[in-house]
C-alpha cells in the first residue's frame, strides 16, 4: 500500500503517521489503522502519544482523558479497529463528526481492510 497517497487531515497528520510507520516494520493492520487515527489531529496526538508505543496502545489510559465528542468517537473507532472493542457507536460517531473526522474514519477503515487483505494474500501464497 502506498501510504503517501492516502487521505491525511493535514501535513502534521501525514508526518506523524509516516514517522510511526518507519519505526514499525510490519503489516499489522490493527496498529496502522489506530496509529492513523491517533495521529490525525494535534489535540488527539498530543494527548495520546505518551500511551502509544510500537508495542502497545493503552486505550484505557487514553480514554480516561477528556476529549471533544468527535475526537472521542475517533479514538473509540481506533480502539475498535485495533482490538475489536464493542464500545464504538457508529450512530453517535456520525452525529459528532465533521467532514475531516468522517474522512479520517473512512480512511482508517480502508487501511484496516486493505492491510488485512494484503496480509491474508501473503499468508495464503
Amino acid at each position: 500500500m502506498n501510504f503517501e497517497q492516502i487521505y491525511y487531515a493535514n501535513s502534521q497528520h501525514k508526518g506523524h503517521f509516516l514517522a510511526l510507520l518507519t519505526q514499525k516494520k510490519s503489516n499489522e493492520s490493527g496498529y496502522y489503522s489506530a496509529y492513523y487515527i491517533l495521529t490525525s489531529t494535534k489535540e488527539i496526538w498530543s494527548a495520546t502519544k505518551r500511551y502509544t508505543t510500537l508495542e502497545e496502545i493503552d486505550f484505557g489510559k487514553i480514554l480516561e482523558q477528556g476529549f471533544a465528542s468527535n475526537h472521542r468517537a475517533l479514538i473509540l473507532l481506533a480502539q475498535h479497529l485495533f482490538m475489536g472493542s464493542t464500545s464504538f457507536d457508529l450512530d453517535h460517531a456520525l452525529e459528532s463528526w465533521d467532514q475531516i473526522s468522517y474522512s479520517v474514519a473512512l480512511q482508517a477503515i480502508k487501511l484496516r481492510w486493505t492491510l488485512s487483505r494484503e496480509s491474508m494474500e501473503g499468508f495464503l501464497e
